[in-house]
This record gives structure tokens, C-alpha cells and sequence, in this order.
């Protein structure tokens, strides 16, 4: 059995800072005031030629039934500039044909009010067989990967900003994310895989803290939600924006996208479906719904000829320390679907945010561990009790920090959730002496369904930065990476089981 942790200092970078509200994007300034929400009130002004460049442009990664292509062109742009075209050039016949296909608006919810009225965001079906696209001058991935042989992975990215976590959205080396995504994008990977958690920026900025978040704007008041126009451009497409750019996109949704935090914004931009921007928005009596998005699958042609299925379960929804019998009602039937579209495949893996066998130090509990569980997420591992046979491993973040965990008869499992926001403890990731759906002082959390083993292989790393995914003749290795993209660590992945 091996258990134990790796620490490591502050990773130091360069990276974007915003210390004021203005911002560069592409080269382009934008000035808050005139083009995006402060303090929730919307801004008018005269559209010009540069506002009109997008903040960002994206291929995210897709069903088969939502686009033949397996890709849906996203741009985000200021609003009032109207939706661009799609342009695009297509295989034909032995040649090529250049086409332009006007995209659609995706619109927020009347309920959110202004929060994301200064932005517009469209979108547009890739079409088969385009070999090269772009979105308002800026390019952009026209066709899934032929043959697929490096994979990038992160996860919970944002600067934190809640209570008294007050992250230092200023200094690189306390929040890395522009640094890791410059490093991802050196990295020439054929697909990214966001593991979710994109929005952090829940409060507005204490006044104590000025130098830490200033021009980080406060939630828009009297709504059921803490996201925003601005709090997006400022956690997400100013320091993630090349690299939205620059690969297909996976997209898995995180807790922080809750339709009671960040959920507004993520299924305006992010969510990988036709018609979904406002699944989020605020019920008529103002309350935020709850929402759980289809599970759903995609397939890469991975280099030496085979296929790898990529299943996405929604666990926004849910209790890490315990068993939430509503949502694991609503979460199960996710799980059936998932174990379906693994059984038919020859590799799969399982995204999904919140880890089914990770374990978190009992000093981010809210009360000292008593009857609760010190594995994450205890509802997940309810809701997939008995479904996980047919997965290869698991991908999750969720817990700020790396983590490799093997527990007898379940798919290994690899936690990303390094990916910019404020670590975690770095102490007391000890192997639990009892395992998943067990207390912490060994009582059954689901009588009616039982427990599992622990674990008997765990390791863990809080430090900052992301993974590369290159398969193997057998399996899979994963190079674990700091912010500058030098390698701390290799793990491997085969036959269901992990080693690092």
C-alpha cells in the first residue's frame, strides 16, 4: 500500500494581470466602462470597428446529434456589433470550397437582466469536411482530430473570490492560469479537456483587498446568481482566450456552474448543446432552477488505430462529505446512460467534475469528520454505485490540487483540479482506513447499497498546473506539468489501474 503527498512552493510566472479595469485582449484595449457591466449595469456606446473583434472564438466539442462534425463554432463578442459569419473552406470532389454560414445569436435569459447584456455570443454548426475555418478574422478548429496523440486536461481555473478566500487575481505565480494556458497551447495538443469550474469571481472585491481583485465587479444585485459579463471576461476568456482558440474543446460543467453561481455564463458560452442558454436563468419567482444536463459521448481516433470514447456526466449538483438522496434520484439516471455508451465502446473514460473516489483533506470539511465521509464526492459515488464496470478511468477536479487514487475493482482515478484557483490544504491526504459510501468512523452512508474498499494506492500533489494524455501501446501516460510546462511527475494508466 502507498500513500503520501508531494508540496511544493508557489509556482512562479508570467501571466496577464488585471489591475485595473482594462483589458487586453488580443492586442486590443477594451475599456470596461464602455464595453462590459460594472456593478451590473449595463453600458451603451456606438459599436467601432475594434469592438468588433472577438473576445474570443471557440470549437467546442460536441455530440454527434447536436453537429455531424462533432463541433459547434462559438465567438463571443461586444454586443451590438451583430452576429458574424462562420467561414469556412470544405473538401469537395478532390478540391476545396469556401463557404459562409451566417451564425445564429445565443441569448441569456430575460431573468438575468443586464448581467450579460453587453456581450453577444453566437454560434453555428461546423460543417463536415471543413479543413479550415474562422469566426470574425480569428481561426479557429475546423474538424475533430484524424488521429489524436496528445491531450491536454486541467480543471477549476478561476480567481477565487468568496468569504474569506481572497485569491491574488494580480500576481501570476497566486494565479497562474494565463501562464498554464500559454503553456498548454506550446504544447500543440490535438484536443483539451476543461474538467469544469471556469467562474470563481462570486463577491465583489473587499475593499481591504483592492490590490489582491480590484476591478472585479460584485454579483448584480437582486438576482439568484453570482455570474456576470465582466467576471467571465475577467476569469476565463481574457487569460484563457488563445487557447480556446487553439484545439477542440471539451467541455465538462463544475459545481462552480451551479445555476445558483456561475450557470448563467456556462450555458451561455459553454455547454456543448443547441438551445440551452437559459436553462440557467431565474425562475419566474426569481429563484435559480435546478438543472442537469443529458450525459453524452464523443469518440477520438487515437494514434496507432484505435478509438477512445469520452463519456461527459454532469455533477454539478451534489454533497461531497454526504449522500443527498434528491439529486443522487436525479444523477443516477445519468450514470445508466454513461455506463450504456461505455459498454459500447472498446476504451472509455468518464469526465465528470466532482471525483467518485477522490479524497479530500478533513480540513476543508465544515465540521470536524465525525460521520462524514472523507472521500469526494460521496452523492456521485452513490448515484454510480454499481455502473463504473465498463470505464477505463475516471477524469474529475473539483479539489484544488493533483490526485491519483486506486480503489480494488473501480476504475483507477485521475483528479486535475490545479488548474489557477487557490489551492488546498496541502497537508493530511492520508489513504481513509475505510472506503468510499463509509464515515469516517466507518459507518455505511447507503445501508441499501453498501460500501467499497479503500483505497490501496493514493498519491497527491498541491501544486499548480495540467496534464498531457499520450497513449501508449498499452494504456495511456500522463506528464503532469507545472505552470511553465516542465514536467513534476509521470503517471501511467492500464488495464483500470494507475501508478505514479
Amino acid at each position: 500500500m502507498k500513500s503520501w503527498v508531494e508540496l511544493s512552493g508557489p509556482d512562479y510566472s508570467v501571466g496577464m494581470r488585471l489591475r485595473t479595469p482594462l483589458l487586453f485582449v488580443s492586442g486590443l484595449a477594451l475599456t470596461v466602462a464602455t464595453v462590459l457591466p460594472v456593478s451590473g449595469v449595463a453600458q451603451s456606446a456606438p459599436a467601432t470597428s475594434h469592438d468588433r473583434a472577438p473576445l474570443a472564438a471557440y470549437s467546442l466539442v460536441t455530440s454527434i446529434s447536436q453537429a455531424a462534425s462533432g463541433l459547434i463554432a462559438r465567438v463571443v463578442l461586444p454586443a451590438g456589433v451583430g452576429c458574424p459569419s462562420l467561414d469556412v473552406t470544405i473538401a469537395k470532389n478532390g478540391g476545396s470550397k469556401n463557404v459562409s454560414k451566417k451564425m445564429s445569436e445565443r441569448k441569456a435569459g430575460t431573468t438575468t437582466l443586464d448581467a450579460f447584456s453587453t456581450l453577444l455570443v453566437c454560434e453555428a454548426a461546423m460543417p463536415a469536411n471543413a479543413v479550415s475555418a474562422s469566426v470574425a478574422g480569428r481561426s479557429i478548429p475546423a474538424a475533430m482530430p484524424t488521429e489524436v496523440d496528445r491531450i491536454a486536461l486541467f480543471g477549476d481555473s478561476g480567481c477565487r473570490l468568496k468569504g474569506s478566500d481572497v485569491q491574488d487575481c494580480n500576481v501570476p505565480s497566486q494565479w497562474p492560469l494565463a501562464r498554464i494556458a500559454t503553456s498548454i497551447i506550446r504544447e500543440q495538443a490535438d484536443v483539451t479537456i476543461f474538467l469544469g469550474d471556469f467562474f470563481y469571481r462570486e463577491e465583489a472585491c473587499p475593499v481591504a483587498n483592492t490590490a489582491l481583485c480590484g476591478g472585479s465587479p460584485a454579483p448584480l444585485p437582486g438576482v439568484s446568481f453570482t455570474d456576470s459579463a465582466w467576471g467571465w471576461v475577467a476569469d476565463v476568456l481574457t487569460p484563457m482566450g488563445a487557447l480556446l482558440s487553439s484545439t477542440p474543446i471539451v467541455v465538462t460543467r463544475g459545481n462552480h456552474e451551479q445555476c445558483s453561481r456561475g450557470g448563467n455564463g456556462f450555458f451561455l458560452m459553454f455547454d456543448p448543446a443547441f438551445g440551452t442558454s437559459t436553462q440557467c436563468a431565474p425562475t419566474s419567482t426569481g429563484a435559480a432552477p435546478m438543472v442537469y444536463s443529458p450525459t453524452w459521448a464523443t469518440d477520438l481516433a487515437i494514434k496507432g488505430g484505435r478509438t477512445l470514447r469520452l463519456v461527459n456526466v454532469d455533477s454539478a449538483n451534489g454533497s461531497d462529505s454526504t449522500i443527498d438522496d434528491t439529486i443522487a434520484a436525479s444523477q443516477r439516471p445519468l450514470f445508466v446512460q454513461a455506463q450504456a455508451l461505455a459498454k459500447r465502446a472498446d476504451e472509455a473514460w468518464l469526465l465528470t467534475h466532482r471525483p467518485i473516489m477522490g479524497v479530500q483533506s478533513p480540513e476543508v470539511l465544515p465540521v470536524p469528520p465525525g460521520d462524514l465521509s472523507t472521500w469526494n464526492s460521496v452523492t456521485q459515488a452513490y448515484s454510480s454505485y454499481g455502473l463504473l464496470g465498463p470505464f477505463d478511468l475516471t477524469l474529475s477536479s473539483h479539489v484544488h490540487l493533483v490526485q491519483a487514487v486506486q480503489v480494488p475493482g473501480a476504475p483507477s482515478e485521475l483528479v486535475l483540479g490545479n488548474g489557477g484557483t487557490m489551492l488546498d490544504p496541502t497537508t493530511s491526504y492520508a489513504i481513509p482506513e475505510y472506503g468510499p459510501l463509509t464515515s469516517a468512523t466507518g459507518q455505511p452512508l447507503a445501508p441499501n447499497v453498501g460500501t467499497l474498499p479503500t483505497a490501496d494506492y493514493l498519491k497527491t500533489w498541491v501544486r499548480f498546473g495540467y496534464a498531457v494524455a499520450t497513449p501508449k501501446r498499452s494504456g495511456w501516460a500522463f506528464e503532469l506539468k507545472d505552470p511553465a510546462g516542465s514536467a513534476f511527475a509521470m503517471c501511467r494508466s492500464k488495464d483500470r489501474l494507475i501508478a505514479c
